[in-house]
């Protein structure tokens, strides 16, 4: 599914540095590893009281 979505903007596909045109020049099975993996950082929603790392406003 994310390759069909990668694969919907074209005009970055057929250019040659943009990561999807990257990807599409891979073969299948490197392409499928590299998309098939994804990373997320959880970010707080907001200041954390008493967090000193914080500028005080």
């Amino acid at each position: 599914m994310k390759w069909r979505a990668i694969l919907a903007h074209q005009g970055e596909v057929a250019r040659e540095r943009p990561l999807p045109g990257i990807l599409a020049r891979l073969p299948e099975e490197a392409r499928r590893k590299i998309i098939q993996t994804e990373y997320f950082t959880y970010l707080v929603p907001g200041p954390v009281p008493g967090d000193p790392q914080q500028l005080a406003i």
